[in-house]
């Protein structure tokens, strides 16, 4: 039956749950973060109507609780998720969903026996940066597109003793932006054929992968290049496309992550707008006997539909986030770890 509102537990209130979860579910009036399974009480300062749980088991059996938000580390994925399905609960699972596509199959096939939805959080679909390439390929301004390149470049070079560079929790930057940038990669140009991959390690005594180079190639003929390394203090462009007709370049990050972490709440209509001093650059030297050189107004980002399109997913009992994209998404990793290892191009199975 459709409620007016929706009870949401939050799993974690690390970086992910803090900055993303928490303020995106705030905004949204259908749901309510009723209750958070931390051992911070600095949640109370913000969400002073939150119940407290020191224990996810005690969370995952409040029966009050319609929805429930993984936000733990990234091997506790799976376990979590599968508790908050046996207990009739519809589950919202930070990336990577799990560490298999094996896995995924398997909790999609729990989820649909349970009749619970399972959706993953794919907010960077909603980055602006990444909508602007959408909308640059989808115009067909740029002709046929042969070239995408996705950077992540970052400059971290200590390590800050966080779950995110232990090994036994799934670390590394490979499980933790990978997933974010195969997505959308998928997004744009369906499953990839093949891929060969470098994950490699450069920042001292560091346990896990700092740095990733995907190779991928697709049916159509689109070659794609993501990488991330967190010992990179010059930057490169976030975001290249060409087509036979021009290039899009983009510099920059998607300004809502920095706006969360800085304390501020998703409200308004000027959420998630970029200064134009980062608009991206399109070139173009044919379009219907037209040539442009300049800037373009990148869309603006916006997390707030997610949580929107799930709180009409629990009204209407279906979810709109389809999960053959997150099997996809981790073939390509699987395969991409097999790369690595072996140094040989690997199909995607």
């Amino acid at each position: 039956m459709a409620k007016e509102t929706y009870q949401v537990g939050l799993l974690g209130y690390g970086n992910s749950g803090k900055f993303f979860h928490a303020p995106l579910i705030e905004v949204n009036p259908g749901l309510e973060l009723a209750a958070v399974a931390t051992s911070r009480q600095e949640v109370l300062e913000l969400y002073p109507k939150v119940r407290l749980y020191d224990s996810v088991e005690a969370l995952i059996a409040d029966p009050s609780l319609d929805l429930i938000v993984v936000a733990t580390p990234h091997l506790l994925h799976v376990p979590h998720a599968q508790a908050a399905i046996r207990a009739g609960k519809h589950v919202v699972v930070e990336k990577p969903l799990a560490e298999t596509a094996a896995e995924v199959r398997a909790l999609i096939e729990q989820a649909g026996a349970a009749d619970r939805m399972l959706i993953v959080f794919t907010n960077r679909r909603w980055d602006g940066d990444y909508m602007t390439v959408k909308l640059v390929i989808d115009s067909g301004v740029l002709g046929e597109v042969y070239y995408f390149e996705s950077q992540w470049r970052l400059y971290i070079p200590k390590l800050r003793g966080v779950w995110r560079e232990n090994p036994e929790d799934l670390g590394g930057i490979f499980y933790d932006l990978g997933p974010h940038m195969i997505d959308q990669t998928i997004q744009l140009f369906g499953k990839p054929e093949s891929v060969h991959a470098q994950i490699e390690t450069h920042r001292p005594n560091n346990q896990v992968d700092d740095y990733f180079r995907l190779h991928l190639r697709f049916g159509s003929g689109v070659e794609a290049v993501l990488m991330t390394d967190l010992m990179a203090p010059i930057t490169g462009p976030r975001f290249q496309v060409r087509g036979r007709r021009g290039t899009y370049e983009k510099f920059g990050l998607d300004p809502q992550e920095a706006a969360l972490r800085a304390g501020e709440f998703p409200r308004g209509d000027n959420w998630g707008v970029e200064d134009p001093a980062n608009w991206g650059r399109l070139k173009v030297s044919d379009w219907n006997g037209l040539a442009f050189d300049g800037q373009i107004a990148t869309v603006p980002g916006d997390y707030r539909p997610f949580y929107r399109a799930v709180y009409e997913a629990l009204q209407q009992g279906e979810s709109p986030f389809g999960l053959e994209d997150i099997v996809v998404q981790l073939q390509v990793i699987e395969a991409a770890l097999r790369s690595a290892q072996t140094n040989t191009v690997q199909a995607i199975e």
